[in-house]
């Protein structure tokens, strides 16, 4: 491993997401928010997306891109964003009653919500997660086969969605947990990052294909 900065960088990313994570599992929502904690959260998982930001910057800037770099940085991407929705799909996150939800929450389909503050359902987590041990494997095979898989605008939407979601789900109930537009607001969100979840892995999966089927044709 060099220990240069943009690797530094992802470490020190890594160390931040074990913050956040012991944070989150210590949030409540049931009887009253913990707001202070739920900021704090917040802005550990914006400090840590701007890491990764920079350490890309400075990888391309610096010419210091490595091999640690490229296996560690999408690692830890991963991480956060899957232990994120994980520990948001958590039980400390379960509504105790219809008398914890916002009203609009309370007179909305279950489905919707799935009884959860966050809006992140067990199920959700798994199409996640799904979706990376896809698109791994087949970049783990596609280069073994000597051909190259770069992340796509795709993949970068994704991400992007992800962390808005994340970060939205967590000021909505420290800030404003009966607001009706910030309700409507997170649970979009939530939804909207499963179907780019589920596009972004398809776009991949046909990508891959064509990719595999010209190099047999070659």
């Amino acid at each position: 491993m060099n220990w240069n900065a943009p690797n530094l960088l992802t470490i020190g990313r890594l160390g931040l997401s074990v913050v956040f994570f012991v944070m989150l599992a210590n949030c409540a929502i049931v009887p009253e928010a913990d707001s202070a904690l739920l900021i704090a959260c917040a802005v550990i998982y914006i400090i840590a997306g701007l890491t990764d930001i920079l350490d890309g910057y400075l990888a391309r800037k610096l010419n210091a891109s490595s091999v640690f770099g490229r296996i560690a940085d999408p690692f830890v991407d991963k991480v956060m964003v899957c232990g994120a929705f994980a520990l948001l799909a958590g039980s400390n996150f379960v509504f105790g009653s219809p008398a914890d939800m916002s009203g609009l929450e309370a007179r909305m389909p279950q489905w919707l919500h799935g009884g959860m503050a966050s809006a992140v359902q067990a199920w959700m987590v798994v199409v996640l997660i799904a979706r990376e041990f896809v698109i791994s494997g087949i970049r783990g095979f596609s280069e073994s086969q000597g051909i190259t898989f770069a992340a796509t605008w795709a993949g970068k939407v994704k991400m992007l969605v992800q962390s808005v979601a994340i970060c939205t789900v967590l000021f909505q109930l420290a800030i404003a947990p009966h607001a009706a537009w910030a309700v409507i607001l997170k649970i979009s969100l939530i939804w909207l990052t499963v179907i780019v979840t589920l596009a972004s892995g398809l776009i991949y999966v046909r990508r891959a294909r064509a990719l595999l089927s010209r190099d047999r044709n070659e």
